[in-house]
């Protein structure tokens, strides 16, 4: 909706006619576009990158092994933080038994995040089971603290040591690394 003021001057001119800070409406921040506390661009996205893998490897152990996905990222500055998130393709078939996996992203060589048992698939009372290309979905938030270059990677373990194709059939599993800029 449009200011009008009533009288000789019919409309209203915000550099002449208003003098000291223009007020701040509704709980506003008195900042321009793009800065909360004082901050230029909070929160936004820096860079995204992708990767993707469709290297067929199959798992039977609860070692933590390989399953060849990973990606590099160089943050423009130490506090930025790195969205992890991607989705694995797995194939777990069987009868009668109990199984799943875990994964564990690592950045460079440390452990930031791990799960025992992330997806799992029980049929105890039926003699077959069969999920096969399933895209199972992760996601993690981690603060590097670095501004060098640093890679992360998806490993897995299977629950109960049973056998889990990763990427079955040239499947795709992907990886996208997300900088939020701090």
């Amino acid at each position: 909706m449009a200011l009008t003021r009533l009288g000789l001057n019919q409309s209203i001119n915000l550099a002449s006619n208003v003098t000291g800070a223009l007020p701040v409406a509704n709980g506003g921040t008195a900042l321009t576009s793009g800065f909360v506390n004082g901050v230029a661009n909070p929160g936004k996205i820096g860079q995204v990158l992708r990767s993707f893998s469709n290297t067929s490897t199959t798992l039977g152990t609860t070692t933590y092994s390989s399953i060849s996905l990973s990606q590099a990222i160089t943050c423009s500055a130490t506090s930025s933080k790195v969205l992890i998130m991607g989705a694995i393709s797995a194939s777990m078939n069987g009868t009668n038994e109990d199984k799943g996996f875990g994964i564990r992203i690592r950045r460079d060589s440390t452990s930031v995040f791990q799960s025992q048992t992330l997806y799992h698939a029980y049929h105890k009372s039926t003699n077959s089971m069969f999920i096969d290309g399933d895209k199972f979905p992760f996601f993690y938030l981690d603060s590097p603290s670095s501004s060098s270059s640093v890679s992360y990677s998806i490993y897995c373990a299977t629950w109960n040591s049973s056998n889990v194709a990763f990427q079955p059939d040239a499947n795709q599993s992907d990886i996208i690394l997300m900088e939020v800029l701090a």
